[in-house]
């Protein structure tokens, strides 16, 4: 396959507890037409030997270490290699149901959206916390994309020549690189859509961890931010990456 419609971009950084769970539902998808492009940002645990174990199952797989822990570096580095139409920038940490490439195919071909993104639907082990807020920030989504376009991290999905005109996520900002690059496509008249349905389980385990108050402070003072400053290049809260940060809760 030269030439796949769809490059998925999966950023590590110790994530042997979940990286197993989403490559194993990439694997099964119904539609075949994808490659997976992985770039590690330099794990210490056993997440390489996890995505090693499905070179066969994934024979499209594409593995790199990066020398930096720079999720948007890490992203950016995928696209420049993708040979798909469409890029997918999962987080590491996601599920996705058997027809979920299919389905936003159909998705692509109806509507001719430019960027889109579905709902965040919480994961069987997640707590009360966790899925109180991965709704409201689903049903946040759908309401803002009549007013401000919003795709937020754990899926975006958008077409490669707009993401390249874009000149891909901004590696200076520390947080809300997803945020930014949607306000980027928006001025560009991009069309952007976010759907309920295909089904994408999204782990609610910073939110279990900081808790509801703690986790909708942040949201709020992120987006205020943007609105009135900009894109966020100096850290303004603590926002830990990498699996490692929830080892204990999990």
């Amino acid at each position: 396959m030269s030439h796949p419609f769809f490059s998925i971009i999966i950023p590590t950084l110790n994530e042997e507890d979940h990286i197993n769970s989403l490559l194993k539902s990439i694997s099964k998808q119904t539609y075949k037409e994808y490659e997976v492009l992985i770039r590690d940002c330099v794990s210490t645990d056993n997440t390489i030997n996890v995505i090693k174990s499905y070179e066969k199952d994934i024979p499209q797989i594409n593995l790199i270490s990066s020398k930096t822990k720079n999720v948007s570096e890490a992203r950016n580095s995928g696209a420049k290699s993708a040979l798909g139409e469409w890029l997918i920038f999962f987080d590491a940490d996601v599920e996705i149901e058997s027809n979920f490439l299919m389905d936003v195919k159909k998705h692509i071909e109806e509507d001719r959206p430019h960027f889109l993104t579905m709902w965040n639907r919480p994961q069987k082990q997640d707590g009360f916390q966790g899925r109180f807020l991965l709704y409201g920030l689903s049903i946040g989504m759908s309401i803002l994309q009549y007013i401000m376009p919003a795709v937020n991290g754990p899926c975006m999905i958008i077409k490669k020549d707009l993401f390249k005109s874009l000149n891909g996520f901004d590696e200076e900002i520390v947080f809300g690189e997803d945020f930014d690059l949607t306000r980027r496509a928006n001025k560009q008249k991009a069309i952007v859509k976010i759907y309920t349905k295909p089904n994408i389980f999204v782990s609610g385990r910073r939110f279990d961890t900081e808790g509801i108050p703690l986790s909708i402070y942040k949201s709020i003072k992120a987006f205020w931010y943007q609105l009135t400053v900009g894109p966020i290049r100096t850290p303004i809260f603590t926002y830990k990456m990498g699996g490692q940060e929830f080892k204990k809760k999990i």
